[in-house]
């Protein structure tokens, strides 16, 4: 969120929306990693939990610039906060 431009009224509901459903991806695919581990072989968390993560918040996100974008500036450059890593 502290990465977005200004956020019109217009399209403040949808945008906070969009930041929650991140938010549930996030908690969603930290529970399965803790569900799943030891299961898979090496590319297994990558396969089956970031990269699919990462599709949803690439969903997620460009909704959230096409949204500010229907009454202001689409933001650019966005779509590269939808990655996620591993942390220990």
């Amino acid at each position: 969120a502290s990465q977005l431009p200004a956020i019109p009224a217009s399209a403040q509901a949808e945008v906070d929306r969009n930041l929650a459903l991140l938010q549930k991806q996030i908690d969603e695919a930290n529970k399965r990693l803790v569900d799943t581990v030891g299961q898979g072989g090496p590319n297994f968390v990558q396969n089956a939990i970031l990269g699919p993560l990462e599709g949803k918040r690439t969903a997620a996100i460009d909704r959230i610039a096409i949204s500010i974008g229907r009454t202001a500036e689409k933001p650019q450059g966005l779509n590269s906060l939808a990655a996620c890593t591993l942390e220990k």
